[in-house]
């Protein structure tokens, strides 16, 4: 009981780990800088050899790109860019006490009692439901948010949307227990053929693995789909 005892003090006097992962792109030739991605209007270039944020992609083709050294913020072609390989999910465990610290931290507030946290780095969705004015850690699943050519959008946004099912003729695929939280970006079942089976070689989790949705096993997606409603937060790290 002891040693269990100390090494929760231990975790708990350790800061939590929780962490923005930032995806990272050479540019390898200059290049204009666009207002918007049908790359309309030219408002800035950025040189060979500097180092940009990936934002969101287009299709692969385009991406909107945040370059800290000239303070543009637009969209580039993608054959300006060599982005950097996914590294392996850090696998290290956070404990909740350290998920609520750090939630609580921030400040963060939700039309509802519930909000979602998306740990990129770890491939993880934290649960948090309201006490008064305080964050408390409820339940964690694994997810698998989208690849380095094909991110998922970081930031705050709200659930606005949601379906039971979805099927795309373009893709492919589609998914169940979809909930919308920033345009084309849904958190959904991981993907399923138009008969609604999963996949083959799609039915795991636990990597970056999507075009920028963020993916979950069956029972996962059912439970935030029947449990977090439409205002609350999502806050993607």
């Amino acid at each position: 009981m002891f040693a269990k005892t100390f090494m929760l003090l231990l975790a708990l006097a350790i800061p939590p780990t929780i962490q923005e992962t930032p995806i990272i792109a050479e540019i390898i030739q200059v290049c204009n800088v666009y207002d918007d991605k049908d790359l309309n209007t030219a408002i800035g270039e950025v040189f060979a050899g500097a180092y940009v944020e990936i934002l969101q992609d287009y299709s692969a083709k385009v991406y909107k790109i945040y370059a800290q050294s000239e303070g543009l913020v637009g969209w580039v072609l993608a054959c300006c860019l060599k982005i950097a390989p996914e590294t392996p999910t850090d696998k290290s465990a956070v404990h909740p006490k350290q998920l609520e610290s750090f939630v609580n931290s921030q400040n963060f507030v939700s039309k509802t009692n519930f909000l979602l946290l998306t740990d990129i780095n770890r491939q993880k969705i934290h649960v948090f439901t309201v006490a008064g004015a305080t964050w408390n850690h409820k339940k964690s699943f694994d997810c698998s948010t989208g690849l380095n050519i094909s991110p998922t959008t970081r930031g705050t946004f709200i659930i606005s949307e949601r379906g039971p099912w979805f099927y795309s003729e373009r893709l492919a695929s589609g998914a169940k227990f979809w909930m919308r939280f920033n345009d084309q970006y849904l958190i959904h079942s991981i993907p399923m053929d138009k008969n609604q089976k999963p996949l083959p070689g799609e039915n795991a989790v636990g990597q970056k693995l999507s075009n920028g949705c963020i993916r979950l096993l069956l029972p996962d997606a059912k439970w935030l789909y029947e449990n977090i409603p439409d205002g609350s937060v999502i806050v993607i790290i």
